[in-house]
Protein backbone atom coordinates (compact mmCIF):
# COMPACT_ATOMS: atom_id res chain seq x y z
CA UNK A 1 0.00 0.00 0.00
CA UNK A 2 2.84 2.00 1.12
CA UNK A 3 4.72 1.74 -2.20
CA UNK A 4 1.21 2.51 -4.88
CA UNK A 5 1.09 5.90 -2.76
CA UNK A 6 5.03 6.88 -3.26
CA UNK A 7 4.28 6.00 -6.84
CA UNK A 8 1.27 8.13 -7.11
CA UNK A 9 2.98 10.92 -5.92
CA UNK A 10 5.92 10.66 -8.03
CA UNK A 11 3.25 10.25 -11.46
CA UNK A 12 1.65 13.79 -9.71
CA UNK A 13 4.90 15.80 -9.49
CA UNK A 14 5.89 14.97 -12.98
CA UNK A 15 2.64 15.67 -14.04
CA UNK A 16 2.97 19.15 -13.10
CA UNK A 17 7.04 19.61 -13.84
CA UNK A 18 7.02 18.60 -17.31
CA UNK A 19 4.54 20.82 -19.05
CA UNK A 20 6.98 24.47 -17.79
CA UNK A 21 10.32 22.62 -18.53
CA UNK A 22 10.81 23.79 -22.16
CA UNK A 23 9.46 27.58 -21.12
CA UNK A 24 11.68 28.04 -18.41
CA UNK A 25 14.95 26.76 -20.50
CA UNK A 26 14.06 28.93 -23.49
CA UNK A 27 13.77 32.58 -20.93
CA UNK A 28 17.85 31.49 -19.77
CA UNK A 29 18.77 31.12 -23.12
CA UNK A 30 17.69 34.71 -24.32
CA UNK A 31 18.92 35.89 -20.85
CA UNK A 32 22.41 34.53 -22.03
CA UNK A 33 21.88 36.18 -25.65
CA UNK A 34 21.31 39.22 -24.30
CA UNK A 35 24.52 39.50 -21.91
CA UNK A 36 26.57 38.24 -24.29
CA UNK A 37 25.32 41.58 -27.00
CA UNK A 38 25.76 44.35 -24.20
CA UNK A 39 29.74 42.59 -23.37
CA UNK A 40 29.89 42.79 -27.16
CA UNK A 41 28.44 46.75 -27.68
CA UNK A 42 30.82 47.22 -24.47
CA UNK A 43 33.41 45.95 -26.25
CA UNK A 44 33.17 47.93 -29.59
CA UNK A 45 32.53 51.46 -27.76
CA UNK A 46 35.83 50.59 -26.03
CA UNK A 47 37.88 50.02 -29.28
CA UNK A 48 36.12 53.20 -30.82
CA UNK A 49 36.97 55.19 -27.41
CA UNK A 50 40.41 54.26 -27.46
CA UNK A 51 40.87 54.60 -31.40
CA UNK A 52 39.23 58.45 -31.36
CA UNK A 53 41.96 58.72 -27.89
CA UNK A 54 44.71 57.60 -30.10
CA UNK A 55 43.73 60.12 -33.15
CA UNK A 56 43.71 62.99 -30.61
CA UNK A 57 46.81 62.38 -29.59
CA UNK A 58 48.03 62.17 -33.34
CA UNK A 59 46.24 65.38 -34.02
CA UNK A 60 48.04 67.01 -31.27
CA UNK A 61 51.29 65.39 -32.01
CA UNK A 62 50.72 66.47 -35.45
CA UNK A 63 49.63 70.39 -34.47
CA UNK A 64 52.84 70.45 -32.07
CA UNK A 65 55.06 69.59 -34.82
CA UNK A 66 53.79 72.53 -37.06
CA UNK A 67 54.07 75.03 -34.69
CA UNK A 68 57.69 73.56 -34.02
CA UNK A 69 58.11 73.95 -37.78
CA UNK A 70 56.25 77.54 -38.20
CA UNK A 71 58.92 78.73 -35.21
CA UNK A 72 61.98 77.19 -37.01
CA UNK A 73 60.71 78.92 -40.19
CA UNK A 74 59.99 82.14 -37.97
CA UNK A 75 63.77 82.00 -37.03
CA UNK A 76 65.39 80.96 -40.29
CA UNK A 77 63.66 84.17 -41.67
CA UNK A 78 64.89 86.34 -39.28
CA UNK A 79 68.30 85.46 -39.66
CA UNK A 80 67.64 85.61 -43.66
CA UNK A 81 66.67 89.38 -42.95
CA UNK A 82 69.31 90.05 -40.79
CA UNK A 83 71.99 88.60 -43.08
CA UNK A 84 70.33 90.58 -46.18
CA UNK A 85 70.59 93.93 -44.31
CA UNK A 86 74.13 93.27 -43.32
CA UNK A 87 75.00 92.51 -46.43
CA UNK A 88 73.12 95.23 -47.81
CA UNK A 89 75.18 97.90 -46.04
CA UNK A 90 78.49 95.71 -46.82
CA UNK A 91 77.91 96.17 -50.22
CA UNK A 92 78.45 92.49 -50.92
CA UNK A 93 75.93 90.91 -53.41
CA UNK A 94 73.81 88.02 -52.78
CA UNK A 95 71.65 85.66 -55.22
CA UNK A 96 68.33 84.41 -53.13
CA UNK A 97 66.84 81.44 -55.21
CA UNK A 98 63.37 82.41 -56.16
CA UNK A 99 61.41 80.02 -54.73
CA UNK A 100 63.05 80.88 -51.09
CA UNK A 101 62.79 84.69 -52.20
CA UNK A 102 59.09 84.06 -52.95
CA UNK A 103 58.43 83.04 -49.14
CA UNK A 104 60.79 85.24 -47.57
CA UNK A 105 58.86 87.65 -48.98
CA UNK A 106 55.31 86.21 -47.98
CA UNK A 107 56.09 85.53 -44.64
CA UNK A 108 57.67 89.53 -44.00
CA UNK A 109 54.05 90.51 -45.76
CA UNK A 110 52.49 88.64 -43.47
CA UNK A 111 54.40 89.53 -39.86
CA UNK A 112 55.59 92.68 -40.71
CA UNK A 113 53.02 94.62 -42.57
CA UNK A 114 52.00 97.69 -41.19
CA UNK A 115 48.87 99.04 -41.02
CA UNK A 116 48.37 101.80 -43.69
CA UNK A 117 46.94 105.14 -42.07
CA UNK A 118 46.75 108.65 -43.66
CA UNK A 119 49.58 110.91 -43.04
CA UNK A 120 48.84 113.19 -40.41
CA UNK A 121 52.43 114.07 -40.01
CA UNK A 122 55.32 113.87 -41.12
CA UNK A 123 56.00 110.50 -38.55
CA UNK A 124 52.83 109.10 -37.83
CA UNK A 125 51.24 107.44 -40.95
CA UNK A 126 52.15 105.69 -44.37
CA UNK A 127 53.91 102.86 -44.53
CA UNK A 128 58.26 102.40 -44.97
CA UNK A 129 59.53 102.28 -48.49
CA UNK A 130 60.74 98.76 -49.12
CA UNK A 131 64.24 98.21 -49.97
CA UNK A 132 65.17 99.92 -53.38
CA UNK A 133 61.77 102.08 -53.76
CA UNK A 134 62.03 105.94 -54.30
CA UNK A 135 58.73 107.96 -53.52
CA UNK A 136 58.46 112.03 -53.86
CA UNK A 137 55.78 113.21 -51.95
CA UNK A 138 54.23 116.59 -53.04
CA UNK A 139 52.34 118.70 -50.49
CA UNK A 140 50.79 122.04 -49.45
CA UNK A 141 49.93 123.22 -46.48
CA UNK A 142 47.38 126.12 -45.59
CA UNK A 143 47.60 127.58 -42.00
CA UNK A 144 45.48 130.52 -41.17
CA UNK A 145 45.41 132.35 -37.80
CA UNK A 146 43.62 135.66 -35.98
CA UNK A 147 45.26 137.09 -32.72
CA UNK A 148 43.46 139.92 -31.26
CA UNK A 149 45.69 141.45 -28.43
CA UNK A 150 45.26 144.40 -26.02
CA UNK A 151 47.65 146.18 -24.99
CA UNK A 152 47.85 148.76 -21.69
CA UNK A 153 50.76 151.05 -20.70
CA UNK A 154 49.67 153.81 -17.98
CA UNK A 155 49.00 154.48 -14.87
CA UNK A 156 45.66 152.79 -13.54
CA UNK A 157 43.86 154.93 -10.99
CA UNK A 158 40.84 152.94 -10.53
CA UNK A 159 39.73 150.01 -11.53
CA UNK A 160 37.83 151.70 -14.68
CA UNK A 161 39.93 154.56 -15.27
CA UNK A 162 43.42 154.42 -16.51
CA UNK A 163 45.78 157.56 -17.84
CA UNK A 164 48.31 156.16 -21.01
CA UNK A 165 47.78 154.83 -23.85
CA UNK A 166 45.49 151.11 -24.73
CA UNK A 167 46.46 149.76 -27.63
CA UNK A 168 44.15 147.13 -29.47
CA UNK A 169 46.30 144.87 -32.53
CA UNK A 170 44.16 142.54 -34.27
CA UNK A 171 46.59 140.13 -36.43
CA UNK A 172 45.49 137.98 -39.66
CA UNK A 173 47.92 135.54 -40.73
CA UNK A 174 48.11 133.33 -43.60
CA UNK A 175 51.01 131.01 -44.43
CA UNK A 176 51.16 129.00 -48.03
CA UNK A 177 53.42 126.53 -47.55
CA UNK A 178 54.40 123.93 -50.59
CA UNK A 179 57.06 121.11 -49.93
CA UNK A 180 58.77 118.49 -51.94
CA UNK A 181 59.46 115.16 -49.79
CA UNK A 182 61.49 112.57 -50.83
CA UNK A 183 61.62 109.06 -49.34
CA UNK A 184 64.08 106.35 -49.62
CA UNK A 185 64.05 102.66 -48.30
CA UNK A 186 67.96 101.80 -47.55
CA UNK A 187 66.63 98.31 -45.99
CA UNK A 188 63.27 96.96 -45.78
CA UNK A 189 63.30 98.50 -42.07
CA UNK A 190 64.70 101.67 -42.15
CA UNK A 191 63.86 104.23 -44.64
CA UNK A 192 65.56 107.97 -45.17
CA UNK A 193 64.02 111.24 -45.97
CA UNK A 194 64.85 114.91 -47.43
CA UNK A 195 61.89 117.70 -47.22
CA UNK A 196 62.50 121.01 -48.87
CA UNK A 197 60.05 124.18 -48.61
CA UNK A 198 58.70 126.90 -50.06
CA UNK A 199 57.20 129.56 -47.53
CA UNK A 200 54.65 132.24 -48.72
CA UNK A 201 53.54 134.48 -45.30
CA UNK A 202 51.34 137.27 -45.54
CA UNK A 203 50.59 138.94 -42.48
CA UNK A 204 47.57 142.09 -41.61
CA UNK A 205 47.86 143.97 -38.50
CA UNK A 206 45.29 146.47 -37.53
CA UNK A 207 45.91 148.69 -34.51
CA UNK A 208 44.19 151.44 -32.58
CA UNK A 209 44.90 153.63 -29.63
CA UNK A 210 41.29 153.95 -28.00
CA UNK A 211 42.25 156.78 -26.32
CA UNK A 212 42.58 159.03 -29.43
CA UNK A 213 39.45 161.29 -30.45
CA UNK A 214 39.45 159.23 -33.76
CA UNK A 215 38.11 155.64 -34.96
CA UNK A 216 40.39 155.41 -37.85
CA UNK A 217 42.83 152.29 -37.52
CA UNK A 218 46.58 152.04 -38.72
CA UNK A 219 46.94 148.80 -40.58
CA UNK A 220 50.22 147.10 -41.57
CA UNK A 221 50.75 144.50 -44.47
CA UNK A 222 54.06 142.26 -44.28
CA UNK A 223 55.06 139.16 -46.17
CA UNK A 224 57.84 136.73 -47.24
CA UNK A 225 58.48 134.86 -50.40
CA UNK A 226 61.33 132.67 -49.53
CA UNK A 227 62.82 128.98 -49.38
CA UNK A 228 62.01 127.35 -45.63
CA UNK A 229 64.44 125.32 -43.43
CA UNK A 230 65.63 121.78 -45.20
CA UNK A 231 64.61 118.89 -43.13
CA UNK A 232 66.57 115.43 -43.01
CA UNK A 233 64.34 112.25 -41.38
CA UNK A 234 65.39 108.76 -40.31
CA UNK A 235 62.19 106.18 -39.81
CA UNK A 236 63.18 102.44 -38.45
CA UNK A 237 60.81 99.19 -37.81
CA UNK A 238 61.60 97.61 -35.15
CA UNK A 239 61.23 93.94 -35.40
CA UNK A 240 57.53 93.13 -34.42
CA UNK A 241 57.09 90.43 -31.04
CA UNK A 242 54.03 88.51 -30.73
CA UNK A 243 51.14 90.67 -28.68
CA UNK A 244 53.09 94.06 -29.21
CA UNK A 245 52.17 96.47 -31.34
CA UNK A 246 54.50 97.76 -34.32
CA UNK A 247 57.37 100.27 -33.05
CA UNK A 248 58.76 102.69 -35.63
CA UNK A 249 61.94 105.00 -34.31
CA UNK A 250 61.82 108.36 -35.73
CA UNK A 251 64.90 110.86 -36.02
CA UNK A 252 64.26 114.60 -37.61
CA UNK A 253 67.32 116.68 -38.07
CA UNK A 254 66.10 120.83 -39.38
CA UNK A 255 68.15 122.96 -40.25
CA UNK A 256 67.82 126.91 -40.89
CA UNK A 257 68.20 127.23 -44.48
CA UNK A 258 65.04 129.70 -44.04
CA UNK A 259 65.15 133.74 -43.12
CA UNK A 260 66.05 134.30 -39.96
CA UNK A 261 63.49 136.27 -37.76
CA UNK A 262 66.62 137.41 -35.90
CA UNK A 263 68.07 138.81 -39.14
CA UNK A 264 64.91 140.57 -39.68
CA UNK A 265 64.80 142.22 -36.49
CA UNK A 266 68.64 143.23 -35.80
CA UNK A 267 67.99 144.97 -39.17
CA UNK A 268 65.01 146.75 -38.50
CA UNK A 269 66.82 147.92 -35.89
CA UNK A 270 69.75 149.06 -36.81
CA UNK A 271 68.24 151.37 -39.64
CA UNK A 272 65.81 152.85 -36.90
CA UNK A 273 62.54 151.06 -38.29
CA UNK A 274 59.24 151.13 -36.65
CA UNK A 275 57.81 148.11 -34.67
CA UNK A 276 56.18 146.81 -38.02
CA UNK A 277 58.39 145.64 -40.63
CA UNK A 278 57.00 144.50 -44.38
CA UNK A 279 59.22 141.58 -44.35
CA UNK A 280 57.96 137.78 -42.76
CA UNK A 281 60.38 135.40 -41.98
CA UNK A 282 60.55 131.78 -44.23
CA UNK A 283 62.39 129.56 -40.87
CA UNK A 284 63.18 129.88 -37.35
CA UNK A 285 66.96 130.68 -37.69
CA UNK A 286 67.90 127.64 -35.33
CA UNK A 287 68.83 124.30 -35.94
CA UNK A 288 66.66 121.40 -34.08
CA UNK A 289 66.60 117.73 -33.48
CA UNK A 290 63.58 116.04 -32.32
CA UNK A 291 63.47 111.71 -31.69
CA UNK A 292 60.40 110.24 -31.51
CA UNK A 293 58.30 106.59 -31.28
CA UNK A 294 55.63 105.76 -33.13
CA UNK A 295 53.12 102.84 -32.13
CA UNK A 296 50.64 101.36 -34.01
CA UNK A 297 48.21 98.46 -32.72
CA UNK A 298 45.75 97.11 -35.50
CA UNK A 299 42.72 95.49 -34.41
CA UNK A 300 40.02 95.24 -36.84
CA UNK A 301 38.98 97.47 -38.39
CA UNK A 302 39.92 100.32 -36.14
CA UNK A 303 44.02 100.76 -35.56
CA UNK A 304 45.25 102.75 -33.13
CA UNK A 305 48.47 104.98 -33.31
CA UNK A 306 50.46 107.22 -30.83
CA UNK A 307 53.87 109.23 -30.51
CA UNK A 308 55.93 110.32 -28.27
CA UNK A 309 59.02 112.92 -28.81
CA UNK A 310 61.20 115.44 -27.95
CA UNK A 311 62.26 118.77 -29.52
CA UNK A 312 65.55 119.84 -28.83
CA UNK A 313 66.26 123.43 -30.21
CA UNK A 314 70.13 124.32 -30.53
CA UNK A 315 71.07 127.95 -28.70
CA UNK A 316 72.84 130.28 -31.22
CA UNK A 317 74.81 133.90 -31.39
CA UNK A 318 72.46 136.23 -32.73
CA UNK A 319 74.66 138.69 -32.00
CA UNK A 320 75.13 141.88 -30.66
CA UNK A 321 75.73 145.69 -31.83
CA UNK A 322 76.81 149.18 -30.50
CA UNK A 323 73.44 151.52 -31.03
CA UNK A 324 73.35 155.52 -29.44
CA UNK A 325 70.48 156.22 -27.35
CA UNK A 326 68.59 159.35 -27.48
CA UNK A 327 71.15 161.19 -25.35
CA UNK A 328 73.90 160.23 -27.50
CA UNK A 329 75.20 157.31 -25.27
CA UNK A 330 76.94 153.67 -26.63
CA UNK A 331 74.58 151.38 -25.64
CA UNK A 332 74.78 147.51 -26.09
CA UNK A 333 71.88 145.85 -28.45
CA UNK A 334 71.15 142.99 -29.93
CA UNK A 335 69.72 139.29 -28.93
CA UNK A 336 73.42 137.61 -27.89
CA UNK A 337 73.52 133.92 -27.20
CA UNK A 338 69.63 132.82 -27.49
CA UNK A 339 68.17 129.14 -26.42
CA UNK A 340 64.81 128.38 -27.67
CA UNK A 341 62.29 126.87 -25.65
CA UNK A 342 62.74 122.95 -26.07
CA UNK A 343 59.34 120.80 -26.00
CA UNK A 344 57.60 117.51 -25.54
CA UNK A 345 55.35 116.13 -27.98
CA UNK A 346 52.39 113.93 -28.14
CA UNK A 347 50.03 112.50 -30.35
CA UNK A 348 47.58 109.59 -29.84
CA UNK A 349 44.57 108.27 -32.54
CA UNK A 350 42.59 106.20 -34.18
CA UNK A 351 42.38 104.65 -37.41
CA UNK A 352 39.49 102.96 -39.46
CA UNK A 353 39.46 100.72 -42.60
CA UNK A 354 36.27 102.06 -44.20
CA UNK A 355 36.89 99.70 -46.93
CA UNK A 356 40.16 98.52 -49.20
CA UNK A 357 40.18 102.16 -50.66
CA UNK A 358 40.03 104.63 -47.95
CA UNK A 359 40.48 105.36 -44.39
CA UNK A 360 39.60 107.69 -42.00
CA UNK A 361 41.68 108.80 -38.48
CA UNK A 362 41.22 110.95 -35.44
CA UNK A 363 44.21 112.37 -33.61
CA UNK A 364 44.95 114.84 -31.03
CA UNK A 365 48.58 116.54 -30.83
CA UNK A 366 50.19 118.31 -27.90
CA UNK A 367 53.54 120.48 -27.90
CA UNK A 368 54.21 121.51 -23.93
CA UNK A 369 57.12 124.46 -24.77
CA UNK A 370 59.60 125.83 -22.34
CA UNK A 371 60.95 128.77 -22.22
CA UNK A 372 62.80 130.79 -24.28
CA UNK A 373 66.39 132.26 -22.92
CA UNK A 374 68.05 135.51 -24.22
CA UNK A 375 71.93 136.09 -22.94
CA UNK A 376 72.76 139.75 -23.44
CA UNK A 377 74.13 142.73 -21.24
CA UNK A 378 70.75 141.21 -19.10
CA UNK A 379 70.21 137.66 -19.18
CA UNK A 380 66.40 137.42 -19.27
CA UNK A 381 63.65 134.81 -20.11
CA UNK A 382 61.02 135.94 -22.37
CA UNK A 383 57.89 135.77 -20.83
CA UNK A 384 54.88 134.18 -22.23
CA UNK A 385 57.17 131.71 -24.16
CA UNK A 386 56.27 128.83 -22.56
CA UNK A 387 53.54 128.00 -24.35
CA UNK A 388 51.52 124.72 -24.93
CA UNK A 389 50.09 123.68 -28.78
CA UNK A 390 47.37 121.63 -28.64
CA UNK A 391 45.07 120.31 -31.95
CA UNK A 392 42.55 118.32 -33.29
CA UNK A 393 43.39 116.53 -36.26
CA UNK A 394 41.00 114.90 -38.88
CA UNK A 395 43.15 112.64 -41.45
CA UNK A 396 41.56 110.77 -44.82
CA UNK A 397 43.08 108.65 -46.88
CA UNK A 398 41.72 107.50 -50.22
CA UNK A 399 43.92 105.79 -53.38
CA UNK A 400 43.32 106.86 -56.56
CA UNK A 401 42.91 105.14 -59.85
CA UNK A 402 46.25 105.54 -60.55
CA UNK A 403 47.19 103.50 -57.24
CA UNK A 404 48.58 106.59 -55.86
CA UNK A 405 46.88 107.46 -52.04
CA UNK A 406 45.09 110.86 -51.60
CA UNK A 407 46.26 112.01 -48.12
CA UNK A 408 44.30 114.93 -46.80
CA UNK A 409 44.70 115.93 -42.81
CA UNK A 410 42.83 119.17 -41.47
CA UNK A 411 43.80 120.57 -37.99
CA UNK A 412 41.70 122.59 -35.53
CA UNK A 413 43.70 124.59 -33.17
CA UNK A 414 42.83 123.71 -29.64
CA UNK A 415 44.64 126.30 -27.26
CA UNK A 416 45.49 130.22 -27.72
CA UNK A 417 48.95 129.24 -29.32
CA UNK A 418 47.89 126.86 -31.87
CA UNK A 419 46.79 128.10 -35.03
CA UNK A 420 42.98 127.89 -36.12
CA UNK A 421 43.16 125.97 -38.92
CA UNK A 422 45.52 123.88 -40.93
CA UNK A 423 44.87 121.92 -44.44
CA UNK A 424 47.52 119.50 -45.68
CA UNK A 425 47.64 118.15 -48.71
CA UNK A 426 49.49 115.27 -49.72
CA UNK A 427 50.03 112.74 -52.62
CA UNK A 428 52.89 110.27 -52.73
CA UNK A 429 54.22 109.00 -56.40
CA UNK A 430 56.51 105.61 -56.48
CA UNK A 431 59.47 106.60 -58.78
CA UNK A 432 61.46 103.62 -58.59
CA UNK A 433 60.37 100.48 -57.09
Amino acid sequence: MARIRFTFCCAALLALVLPHGPLLASSSQALQDAERQADEMSRLIGEKIAQINAQHRELLQRMAAVEQQRRELELLMTRVVDLDEYRAGSGVDTVTPEVGQTQKSEFEAQQEAVPELPRVSADIGGVLSPKGRLTLEPSIQFVQNSVNRVSLEGLGILPALAIGSIDIRGVDRETFVTALTARFGITNRLEAELKGSYVMRDDSTRTRDILRQTNAEDVFNASGRDFGDVEFGLRYQFRKREGWPFVVGNLRVKSATGTDPFEISSKKSLEGESDFTGELATGSGFWSVSPSFTFIYPTDPVAFFGNIGYLWTVEDNKGTFLTVDSQGREVISGFGRVDPGDAWRFNFGAGIGLNDQSSLSFSYSLDKFSETTIENAQPQNVIGSDVTVGKFVVGYSVRLPGGAPFNLAVGIGTTDAAADTDVTLRIPFTVTD
